[in-house]
Order: C-alpha cells, then structure tokens, then sequence
C-alpha cells in the first residue's frame, strides 16, 4: 500500500520505538502524548507532534492510527479520536490484552479497533527509552477478525518496522497466551529480584546471568495490575506448574536425583535452543497461531 501519515497517539517505549522506525523508513508520522516531555523529545525526533488540538488533531487525515496508550486509557482515547478518523482510516492498539471486557470499549469501538501486540518492549519507559530497532525480528499478535483490507495495513506498517511475522488469533487466545509468555516472566523476575534482595544480595554484586534473568524486574507498576487481572485463571495456572517445577528441582537436590535434575534441566535446554533458532527465521507470514506459539514477549 502507498502509506499515508501515520498517527501515533502515546510517544513512550513502544509509541516512540514505532515512531522512530517509521520514521527512518521515511514515512510521514503525526504524533501526540499526554506527557509534555515525550511531546518535546518526540518533536526533536522529527514526529509532527499536535501541539493544539490534543489526539485528535493529530489523527486528521491519518491513514493509520496506532493507539500506544496504558491499556486503562485506551477506551478514552480512542473515544477522543474516532471523531477525527478518516473513513478509510485503520485504527489500531497495542496493549498487552485485546478483549473487549479487558480494553472497557463499547461495541461500536470495539468494532473498528484491531488489537496488534508487538512481543517486544523494554523495563524502561517514556520516548527517552524507544529505539527504531525495537521491532526488528519481532512477532505481532493481531486480531483475526481483522478484515482483509485491515490485514494488509497491519502487515504493512509492521513490516515496515522490521517485524518478522504477524500471527492471527482470537482475542480470548492471544490474552491467555500473554498470561504465559509475558504476564509470568514478568512475576517471574519480579520474584527473582525480590528474594535476591531479602537476601541482602546486593545489586552491584551481580553477573550476567543475574541481571539477565531480572532485568523485567526494574519495570514500573504502571499497567501491570489491570495486565495481570486480564486472565486471572490462566495466569494461575501458569503459577502454579511453575512452583510444581520449582518444587520438583527443590526436591530433586535434596535427594540427590541427578536424573530428574538432568530431566529438567535438558527439556528447558531444548526449549530454550529450539526458541533460539526459529527465532532466525525469515519474513513475515500471514497464519492463524495457537497458544505457545511465540517464544516469549
């Protein structure tokens, strides 16, 4: 498709990072955020930030709007906007979850607004912490019922930033998938760093391995109690075989099992090497993905 402006309404981490690869593609991006800070960082970065007339005017003959707001604001915003769009207009967001319960919108938003969740995202926040690369190899987690005329721009605006496929699934699949690949490696670290820190391990004490496996622990609160609330059975789900695995390598080394410690041990290996390699695989693919299909967010 020939693009049109692009217009994206929340400029930190993930707004920003899809700014700035939109814009070193050459592609024209109108901008606007709440914060006056990301506002003034995002000018400097060549995005047409709306400095009258808030979201909306930013979204004026925009042919994609990409809503990168905290999930709680999205039925807001995209309240605000709806009245701006051009008819043609694709409007899009990025939350970590896409039911319509989860986003709070009403049917006739909920109707014209297609979830695209890039598995990618940072601990830090605000455009300060966006980077053009932050897409490149990427999976999306779009909407199937996106039409065909929506799929396309999808596929084109994430292509365009170097997204390495988009898959295809019901909004109930894709949130019960993110309670696996992102909601409990989230807790994961969280729990990580602060069993470290009750042990009076101190921070700069660290490797690699241990600011590796905790770095989502230096991400703020902000979204994550309505995030973590989306699925709570499936999220308890996922905590409860962690802790059954936890226990079985507890118990393991307490009795000196090498072969179940071994059993462990090498099925994480294999996942974590099969991930590792299909991780590499080329272009964008149009599919409809099942639940584990991502290697994580």
């Amino acid at each position: 498709m020939a693009p049109r402006p692009v217009a994206v309404i929340g400029l930190g981490c993930i707004g920003g990072s899809l700014a700035r690869a939109l814009i070193a593609q050459e592609v024209e991006v109108r901008g606007w955020s709440a914060s006056p800070s990301d506002r003034e960082q995002a000018a400097a970065a060549r995005v047409q930030v709306s400095h009258t007339g808030g979201a909306a005017a930013a979204c004026e003959g925009a042919g994609i709007v990409v809503l990168a707001v905290p999930i709680h604001t999205v039925a807001e915003v995209a309240d605000s906007v709806r009245g701006a769009l051009a008819r043609n207009a694709k409007l899009v967001h990025v939350c970590g979850l896409q039911s319509r319960e989860a986003l709070g919108v009403d049917d006739s938003t909920h109707a014209r607004l297609i979830g695209t969740h890039p598995l990618a995202g940072s601990h830090d926040t605000g455009f300060g912490a966006s980077r053009p690369e932050l897409f490149v190899d990427a999976v999306i987690s779009a909407e199937e019922r996106a039409n065909p005329s929506e799929r396309t721009c999808i596929e084109w605006l994430w292509h365009t930033v170097g997204a390495r496929r988009v898959d295809y699934r019901n909004a109930e699949a894709h949130d019960r998938l993110m309670a696996w690949v992102s909601q409990l490696p989230q807790l994961t670290a969280t729990a990580l760093a602060a069993t470290l820190a009750a042990g009076g391990i101190e921070a700069r004490t660290i490797g690699s391995g241990a600011r590796d496996t905790t770095r989502l622990a230096a991400s703020d609160l902000g979204s994550w109690p309505t995030l973590l609330a989306g699925t709570p059975r499936e999220l308890d789900a996922a905590l409860e075989l962690l802790s059954d695995t936890i226990a079985d390598l507890r118990a393991a080394l307490e009795t000196g099992d090498s072969a179940a410690l071994a059993a462990i041990w090498n099925s994480a290996r294999a996942w974590r090497r099969e991930g590792a390699r299909t991780a590499g695989a080329p272009s964008l693919q149009r599919g409809r993905g099942a639940i584990g299909a991502e290697n994580g967010a």
